[in-house]
């Protein structure tokens, strides 16, 4: 599962590349700005689901999250879950396994390793050691790494067609972007990387350039989005048989427009209002510093 975990990786820096979408009706991720149009902060969407006959009773909403965000923020979503009968969350791991409290994981990870790399840039926190997963409500709604590899192989897919897929992909949205400009690629100095109100300010630009493409491409969405929201919406219609009326999904931003469009197609649900939460501060006050 070596790939998997690389491809983890990825993932854990999708959900700010599924940014500003030009419809705020399909945005999970957006940055507020001010008057002047400077950037105050780099904010994630609870987004309301009912059903769009009208009929009364259930609510789903999309808990739409980045994994490295401001105390505050985590703090913020603890609130919130109290709220719910139930809060379907996202974790590879085998059943009955949480994320531990402190959210430590080995150093030899390569996302451990990178999620703390972003943590010390950015000065902010990992989601794993403030959101309080021990809750009763909490309810593990994701694939177990043998529930990766066994939905790779029923489509016939093995770590070496799921390599080569990544680099056709990659291979096939360099030749069709092959004919437009290059996106320019700011230049980041060690002052910049020191200074975090500076450096969140460069990626969350970067997050509203990406004008909402996930730049997954197929393979990786395929693997790392479709079939954990398919187990997610599993687990999901468990909780509504059992009698669950008010659901939280809480995933990253990446995964959520394919749970939009499940929630639409697959249970007639619409959305209707969309909470938005600070997940970074991003205003300068003048020193370059929080």
């Amino acid at each position: 599962m070596r790939i998997i975990k690389a491809l983890l990786v990825l993932l854990f820096l999708a959900p700010t590349l599924a940014a500003a979408e030009p419809n705020p009706e399909s945005s999970f991720l957006r940055i507020q700005r001010d008057e002047s149009r400077e950037p105050v902060a780099l904010q994630t969407v609870i987004a309301k689901y009912v059903p769009a006959s009208g009929a009364k009773g259930v609510e789903i909403d999309l808990v739409a999250v980045v994994h490295i965000g401001e105390k505050a923020y985590y703090q913020r979503l603890n609130k919130e879950f109290e709220k719910y009968d139930t809060v379907l969350y996202e974790l590879v791991a085998p059943e009955g396994i949480k994320p531990p409290k402190s959210g430590e994981q080995k150093s030899d990870n390569p996302l451990a390793m990178l999620q703390q790399g972003m943590k010390f840039f950015l000065r902010l926190e990992h989601q794993l050691e403030v959101v309080d997963y021990g809750k009763a409500n909490f309810i593990h709604a994701d694939l177990s790494p043998e529930g990766m590899r066994r939905a790779m192989k029923e489509r016939g897919d093995d770590e070496m067609t799921v390599f080569l897929g990544v680099v056709a992909d990659f291979l096939r949205k360099k030749n069709l972007g092959a004919d437009k400009p290059a996106p320019q690629t700011p230049d980041i100095s060690l002052n910049d990387l020191l200074n975090p109100t500076k450096f969140k300010r460069m990626m969350a630009q970067q997050f509203e350039d990406a004008g909402g493409d996930v730049v997954l491409g197929r393979t990786v969405n395929q693997l790392l989005v479709e079939d954990r929201n398919k187990a997610c919406m599993k687990v999901l219609q468990q909780q509504l048989a059992a009698g669950k009326k008010k659901i939280a999904i809480f995933y990253g931003a990446a995964h959520m427009p394919d749970f939009a469009k499940r929630l639409k197609e697959d249970f007639d649900m619409k959305r209707t209002t969309s909470e938005w939460i600070d997940a970074w501060n991003l205003a300068d006050d003048g020193s370059g510093n929080r």
